[in-house]
């Protein structure tokens, strides 16, 4: 069991709703919807009775709060004494990421770093892996993560986890689909993808092509965000990273479905001068960084039917 999970089952359990409880954690009514579900999935056991007025505790989930409680005030005294030991942590960091990681977990880490690291100054970069990938080779960013690692003797790339790339279509949608889809299965969709710039594009097009799946259309776009709105407004489809698409789980504005017969993954690798070191304090991002991606990478794909 995850400390952000124990978090998250006391916000719940003390705000008495779902919607109350993701305000004051900073998160998303699903997303802690998904969590709390986990932990009962895993261990068996109901903690809320859910109704449309809230949710009311079980026994189990009475147990558990009382626990909890205790669990978190010695994690808040652990780290109230390395707040106060992380202060000879100083400097600036540069930090280049996609848009995949500033829309999914960028701002959970800016929160628990800024807490934790308070006398570092942070900067982010967005951009697709090819630009990334040159300017940390540049010297000018600290570290980027990109979604595989492009031949350079000058880079060190260190694996931080796979995710699985997932079929985004509009909310309402006629296509028959369940919790997966093939591709292969589908008529012949218009499909948005990023620019050669991005190393996804050649995975994509490897894929499409590989498993003889039928375009009806394609349009590059390069702007993550407009690719998420022109996909809710119409009948475009897309294939995005799970990881950016968790906000979108619940179904209202888009469907996601993982990539199936084949499923089709992408690695991300953070990326950093082979022969500059991090510093203490892009250490320390780079470390709540893959925590909150070994997180949302635990997250179940597959919108709300």
């Amino acid at each position: 069991m995850k400390l952000q999970q124990l978090r998250y089952f006391v916000a719940v359990y003390e705000e008495g709703s779902f919607s109350a409880a993701a305000t004051r954690v900073g998160a998303t009514q699903s997303g802690l919807s998904m969590h709390v579900s986990q932990m009962e999935k895993r261990y068996d056991v109901q903690l809320f009775i859910r109704s449309s007025s809230g949710v009311t505790p079980t026994e189990t989930g009475n147990s558990l709060y009382k626990e909890a409680v205790k669990v978190l005030a010695v994690v808040r005294n652990a780290e109230e004494k390395l707040r106060y030991l992380s202060k000879a942590v100083v400097g600036h960091i540069s930090i280049g990421l996609m848009p995949t990681f500033t829309r999914s977990v960028l701002t959970n880490v800016l929160l628990r770093f800024s807490q934790e690291y308070s006398e570092v100054r942070v900067t982010i970069s967005e951009a697709y892996s090819g630009e990334l990938a040159d300017v940390v080779s540049a010297g000018k960013l600290d570290f980027a993560v990109v979604p595989s690692l492009i031949q350079n003797n000058f880079l060190l790339g260190t694996p931080m986890g796979r995710d699985q790339e997932c079929f985004v279509c509009a909310a309402g949608t006629h296509l028959s689909m369940t919790d997966t889809v093939s591709l292969k299965d589908l008529p012949p969709q218009r499909i948005v993808v990023p620019s050669w710039t991005n190393t996804r594009r050649a995975r994509i097009e490897s894929y499409l092509a590989e498993n003889g799946i039928e375009v009806r259309e394609i349009l590059e776009i390069d702007t993550m965000y407009g690719t998420l709105d022109l996909v809710a407004r119409s009948d475009w489809v897309s294939i995005l990273p799970g990881i950016l698409c968790v906000t979108d789980l619940d179904g209202t504005k888009r469907r996601v479905l993982p990539l199936a017969d084949p499923p089709l993954y992408v690695d991300y690798l953070r990326i950093e001068p082979r022969s500059k070191p991090l510093s203490r304090a892009a250490q320390a991002f780079a470390d709540i960084l893959q925590e909150e991606l070994n997180s949302t990478l635990e997250i179940p794909l597959h919108s709300a039917q």
